[in-house]
């Protein structure tokens, strides 16, 4: 659109446009060029935003985990106080079996999306392929995505956690200037802080 912009006013008058004909559209195209500038400073903040809301989550779960898990090593805590906390009251009941605990739940599955150059969509739930019908099961508040670079790691410790997700999808921005291969995994996350089991990884390669 901007070389046909150029073209015109350079060479409209010659094939019959009118001085005030090339000067509308050349306004035209500028006020669509600032409307895709803007757009796109739009969806950067989104992103970012995005980015930051999940690390901060991440990271006020993570602290929220283990104070949980202090409190439940003090002796002096009661049922009515983990009720009233919100952790988990142990259940006494030693027979019985709870259903649908997220231990219990099917791990998310993983449809990634490396469409974009340095970005990697993740789309997580029990159906990735579509997100209208691809909602949390019961009791889950998120879904906890790990990833790894180049190879898939041999113990826990090789991946790094890209924080809770409350939402599918979550966006992975990469800097790599090469082709890279990344693997990612996830488990679900309920109401009250339990982790479920991870899914098998699923991998891609980013291009530059």
């Amino acid at each position: 659109m901007l070389a046909f912009s150029s073209w015109l006013d350079t060479s409209g008058a010659v094939h019959g446009f009118t001085a005030l004909q090339i000067t509308d559209f050349q306004a035209e195209v500028a006020a669509a060029q600032t409307a895709l500038n803007t757009h796109i400073v739009a969806q950067d903040a989104a992103r970012a935003a995005t980015v930051n809301k999940n690390e901060v989550i991440g990271v006020a779960i993570a602290t929220a985990r283990a104070y949980a898990q202090k409190l439940q090593r003090d002796l002096t805590m009661t049922d009515a106080e983990r009720a009233a906390a919100g952790i988990t009251v142990p259940d006494t009941d030693k027979t019985s079996t709870k259903p649908d605990t997220v231990a219990e739940l099917e791990p998310p599955l993983l449809l990634l999306d490396f469409g974009v150059r340095h970005q990697v969509t993740i789309h997580w739930g029990p159906n990735p392929e579509d997100e209208r019908r691809n909602a949390k099961p019961s009791g889950v508040m998120g879904c906890e995505i790990q990833y790894a670079k180049d190879q898939l790691p041999t113990d826990p410790t090789g991946w790094i956690s890209l924080g809770l997700d409350t939402t599918s999808p979550i966006l992975h921005h990469v800097a790599e200037t090469v082709p890279t291969t990344f693997y990612y995994r996830a488990r679900y996350v309920d109401k009250k802080l339990n982790y479920g089991n991870y899914g098998d990884p699923v991998k891609c390669t980013v291009s530059v």
